[in-house]
């Protein structure tokens, strides 16, 4: 149990670091995990597994700092909990904000972490309840949600969206094999890499505006000394939004590929959807709007681990990597022989479970230190910034490209801050875009509308999806507009 322990420990720390490295987070920090993956193999893979899970939970937890402290997301999941967890920062309450952050992302981690993992051999009938048409219907749901429900702002949302999806499909055509929308550049034959994509829609623009414009994150300094009890306060105040991101997080998670992104963004919808006309508007640091999202991430990450281990079937991007990582270290996911090992699920669950409880420790008790960095000024650490996350980018392919693509849609990331369209929106449409274009194909080719209206579960979400128009276009008193 000692070296489980040390394998806990070591995922723990790596994870946090990670995550709290901007624009890095969960998938980023598993890809580097390949190079020394291997040595669990000639050691103990079983420990292995452990290592990765633990990885998985801390690095959930951890991406959430840089976007409350910089407002530079950790991951593009963790974008959501920036919406009013950056404000907050500006505030000087970074504690606060983080506090409830880390406390209600563990509670609905150990919550579900133990739904799932103890009963993961449980779980096969229910996955095939989804098939294509209730996958696509879903996607939908998605994007009505950013686009509908989250902001008044929905026309500019919409064209948010549409120019997302339209940057996410450039690229090799999924069945001619053509290029599309490359312009002659051979670069973008593999599509627009993520990387590039969301440090120039998010982190540049902010860390620009601070060197110009903030000068430094916190504009008010506020002793933070008692907001860590009033963060854990405030989780059991609002503990009905954060059960409602838990279980929002946990019920897309379950579902194959549609990832952390999706989860908290729907999370963050909801809540300002069942919070209408606060006092402090969504957007301008409501922390209810970090609850929400928050309370769904770790959930993701635990319920996405069901479709990936049953079937092999990658609940989300990260969950992709922990397949492959798995498979080098020789376990077979999705095989029956996999059912009957009892150690790899123990494994799965004290590395999942064990990283959770001892990320809260180390962020509970360290996070009002952290949090100091919002009164450093931004030319102390921006320029750094700025060449790390240049340097992070140029990782995926080690060229210039990647640099000209940060270049370019930091200009878009900017242009849409100041002129109010949704980065989220565009985000969202980036990465569902090639989910809506497989599944649609899909769609076309396998069913028509006699065979569809014959499914109750594909109904229920388009119903769902045309209640959320009407509400969006004609209802909806939502202030939030974040751009």
């Amino acid at each position: 149990m000692l070296e489980v322990f040390a394998a806990i420990m070591a995922g723990t720390l790596y994870g946090l670091i990670i995550g709290i490295i901007p624009s890095a987070g969960a998938t980023t920090g598993l890809v580097a995990i390949f190079g020394f993956i291997t040595w669990f193999t000639s050691f103990d893979p079983y420990l292995g597994v452990v290592f990765v899970m633990a990885v998985v939970a801390s690095s959930t937890t951890g991406d959430s700092f840089s976007g409350v402290l910089l407002g530079i997301p950790g991951a593009n999941s963790a974008a959501a909990t920036m919406v009013d967890g950056f404000p907050l920062a500006l505030q000087g309450r970074a504690t606060y904000a983080l506090t409830s952050a880390v406390t209600v992302s563990t509670i609905n981690g150990l919550l579900w972490g133990t739904l799932t993992f103890a009963l993961l051999p449980w779980y096969s009938n229910l996955i095939l309840l989804f098939g294509v048409p209730e996958l696509w219907a879903f996607v939908l749901m998605a994007l009505a949600t950013v686009g509908f429900v989250s902001t008044k702002l929905w026309v500019r949302s919409i064209i948010a969206i549409a120019f997302g999806c339209f940057v996410g499909l450039i690229g090799m055509h999924p069945e001619t094999a053509a290029d599309r929308w490359t312009f002659g550049w051979e670069y973008l034959a593999d599509s627009v890499q993520i990387m590039p994509f969301i440090a120039g829609l998010f982190a540049i623009p902010e860390i620009l505006d601070g060197l110009f414009v903030k000068g430094k994150v916190a504009k008010v300094k506020i002793s933070q000394k008692g907001q860590t009890l009033e963060g854990i306060k405030a989780v059991w105040k609002y503990k009905w939004d954060g059960l409602r991101g838990g279980a929002i997080g946990a019920f897309i998670g379950f579902l194959p590929g549609l990832g952390g992104a999706m989860s908290d963004w729907m999370a963050y919808g909801a809540t300002a959807a069942a919070n209408q006309n606060e006092k402090v508007p969504f957007g301008k640091g409501n922390i209810k709007g970090v609850i929400g999202p928050e309370g769904s991430n770790n959930a993701q990450k635990a319920t996405s681990m069901i479709p990936t281990v049953l079937f092999g079937i990658p609940g989300a991007s990260f969950a992709a990597i922990v397949l492959g990582l798995f498979m080098y270290l020789d376990f077979e996911l999705g095989t029956t022989s996999l059912m009957y090992d009892d150690k790899f699920f123990d494994m799965l669950f004290y590395g999942f479970m064990g990283a959770t409880i001892i990320t809260c420790a180390i962020c509970l008790i360290f996070t009002r230190w952290i949090s100091l960095i919002t009164y450093v000024p931004y030319w102390v650490y921006g320029p750094i910034l700025i060449v790390f996350v240049g340097w992070a980018c140029m990782r995926y392919t080690g060229g210039w490209e990647d640099l000209a693509v940060l270049g370019i849609f930091s200009i878009v990331g900017m242009s849409c801050k100041y002129l109010k369209f949704s980065r989220p929106a565009m985000l969202m449409g980036f990465i569902l875009a090639d989910k809506i274009e497989s599944l649609s194909l899909q769609m076309i080719y396998l069913y028509t509308p006699s065979t569809l209206i014959i499914r109750p579960l594909f109904i229920g979400i388009m119903t769902l999806v045309i209640a959320m128009f009407i509400y969006g276009v004609f209802f909806n008193k939502n202030r939030l507009d974040y751009s």
